[in-house]
């Protein structure tokens, strides 16, 4: 009798055809999807080399983008810990491998690399997480992929796993534990060999299934074989062969020639379970595209609601707000389905939320907006605020749909004024309030240092036009840095819209020095006020320059409340970071003496710069 042999390469090329076909549909449904997987290699070791161009060969197969990210070998295991949790918390990165082993010149944890691959993404089944799952029955993570492969190889040869007598030899932590406890929750009985195991040959001659991935080429005589069992060879070893032209060939833990004389299915070395692992990666690497795909699409999130305990008399706003432990603001950004990265906390109950998250969602169907508009309060206060709030608290908790609630940062001005806070009432308001009424993350405090910035620029500008000549003017706008002149793309810019087409400071005429250099503001045509978010009356109109430093050059202005700057306005209604720097650079901040317009951008300074730096990192604000 000559066994039949088990191909590995069919198998996984029909595993392949069937995940290019799953891939095919999901990306028909979710236009712009792919599954992406990374693949990191430390080092550049040529037997790794071959590993992963089998990897990427299947992945292009399929339609999953692979990405090789080759690291050097004198990477520190900080590094490339950090690397790794760089990718953890990338949405557009649905799985990761790390290739073994590391070819690094420095000691690295191996163990503590695998365990820092997030358990969604550990498509190779190495976390400690998903390996404990697979060893209680629960396969809701990633099966290691030569474990895997074995099993699904055993059951499309027709072979039923259940009520067998298996046994494996090796107990390595990538294929014999794991491959052992996949087996046993199929329900087969299962005996694990190893290198301190006594009658090893007694015992595998018990099989009816057999698996070998112990590492030694051609341990496994036929001698060791029950009559029809089938046999599953993990190994791949080279041996040496003076008939190869590379002078060895690659052969198993089984000796497949006397092997195929007694058993009823081998697999062979090479195309066996080799492949079979690829096509296991390239499975998971599907599964976890399609899980998070599934939490993305999901029509309601998993959220949890606070616990509300209303009480009689109903007490005060503050006692409410206080009365109630908030949920940690990273927990609530899991419930919704936000990405690590996505999150910048502040402190434990509060966030921020990159703009990146909408370059995520951009192919995502919009939902519904509601507007709570103007309305005056009823005697009890309910205003806008707290039909907000209460309007989510419905929806969500009671007939969950997902909704948020879109509220503006109150200003100081109010909060210390007779209107008071504005993060509603009752049961129905935003906590913590204490630091929702005060500032929040801090946008308020970033808006007044821009606007006031702005305004001190403009008014040193006007006291250095007013006490310096044209050449010493020029050349402070304009100073040497080792012997050299350099416009910045400011002053580019504002060349540009003098008809100046120079780009060399060193070749402006006299008069395009003074033009350039002198916007001779018109002090009563300014209209850029400091602001200050506090409702104090005494500055509502000031005069400055009182100072003898200033040489009596005073002008009136006032103070407006901070809310009330143009830069806030455009903070709320830029479409994006560069719309909103566009917008501040050409803010208008005052007339010159020939009535045009002198804007933010001619000041030659980096006031816009400024007022974005809050945003752009972060993005606008999910409150809780």
């Amino acid at each position: 009798m000559v066994a039949e042999q088990i191909s590995g390469t069919k198998v996984a090329r029909s595993i392949e055809n069937e995940l290019r076909q799953e891939v095919s549909e999901l990306r028909a449904k979710w236009a712009g999807f792919a599954p992406r997987l990374a693949i990191v290699q430390v080092g550049g070791r040529e037997d790794s080399n071959v590993y992963i161009r089998m990897k990427l060969k299947a992945a292009d197969n399929i339609g999953i983008t692979a990405e090789h990210i080759r690291l050097p070998k004198d990477i520190t295991e900080a590094e490339l810990l950090a690397r790794i949790t760089y990718l953890n918390e990338a949405p557009s990165v649905h799985g990761i491998i790390v290739q073994m082993p590391l070819d690094s010149d420095f000691n690295i944890d191996s163990h503590r690399v695998t365990d820092a691959v997030s358990p969604d993404k550990d498509v190779d089944g190495l976390n400690t997480v998903n390996e404990g799952r697979v060893a209680v029955g629960d396969f809701s993570g990633f099966i290691p992929c030569t474990p895997a492969g074995c099993v699904e190889l055993i059951k499309r040869a027709g072979v039923s796993i259940a009520g067998k007598n298996v046994v494996v030899l090796g107990r390595s932590r990538i294929v014999g534990t794991p491959v052992a406890e996949l087996l046993k929750w199929e329900h087969a009985t299962v005996t694990v060999c190893h290198s301190k195991t006594k009658n090893l040959s007694d015992i595998t001659k018990t099989a009816d299934i057999l698996v070998v991935a112990i590492g030694r080429p051609e341990m496994v005589r036929g001698t060791w074989i029950k009559p029809g069992a089938v046999v599953i060879d993990c190994g791949i070893n080279p041996i040496e062969d003076p008939s190869k032209k590379s002078g060895q060939r690659l052969v198993g833990d089984v000796a497949y020639e006397e092997a195929v004389q007694v058993a009823a299915a081998v697999t062979p070395v090479p195309g066996g379970v080799g492949p079979m692992t690829v096509a296991m990666l390239m499975r998971n690497t599907v599964l976890a595209a399609r899980r998070q795909l599934e939490r993305l699409l999901m029509p309601n999130w998993p959220l949890k609601p606070l616990r509300i305990a209303p009480l009689t008399p109903v007490p005060s706003d503050i006692a409410i707000a206080r009365s109630q432990k908030p949920k940690d603001i990273s927990e609530l950004a899991t419930e919704i389905g936000l990405w690590p990265n996505e999150v910048s906390q502040y402190g434990r109950t509060k966030a921020k939320i990159s703009l990146s998250v909408l370059d995520r969602l951009k192919n995502q169907r919009g939902g519904k907006y509601i507007v709570v508009a103007g309305m005056t309060p009823t005697p009890l206060g309910e205003g806008k605020s707290t039909t907000l709030i209460g309007l989510v608290q419905a929806l969500t908790a009671h007939r969950q749909r997902n909704a948020f609630a879109c509220m503006r940062q109150p200003s100081q001005g109010p909060t210390f004024g007779v209107k008071g806070g504005a993060a509603g009432g009752g049961y129905s308001q935003v906590i913590p309030m204490e630091e929702f009424n005060l500032h929040m993350t801090g946008d308020i405090h970033a808006v007044t240092a821009a606007n006031n910035l702005l305004a001190a620029q403009m008014d040193a500008r006007i006291f250095h036009e007013l006490t310096q000549k044209d050449g010493p003017l020029y050349d402070r706008l304009v100073p040497k840095t080792k012997g050299i002149r350099k416009f910045s793309p400011i002053q580019l810019r504002r060349l540009q819209k003098l008809g100046i087409n120079k780009t060399d400071p060193d070749s402006l005429t006299p008069e395009e020095r003074t033009k350039f250099a002198r916007l001779n503001i018109d002090t009563a045509k300014i209209m850029w006020n400091r602001v200050v978010d506090l409702n104090d009356r005494y500055l509502r109109k000031i005069t400055i320059g009182q100072s003898p430093t200033e040489k009596g050059f005073t002008r009136e202005t006032a103070f407006d409340i901070s809310v009330a700057s143009e830069i806030m306005a455009i903070l709320a209604l830029g479409n994006d970071v560069d719309d909103i720097k566009d917008r501040l650079a050409n803010m208008v901040v005052a007339l010159d003496k020939d009535g045009n317009s002198v804007t933010a951008d001619d000041l030659m300074r980096i006031t816009s710069e400024y007022a974005c730096m809050n945003i752009e990192s972060e993005g606008s604000e999910y409150r809780k």
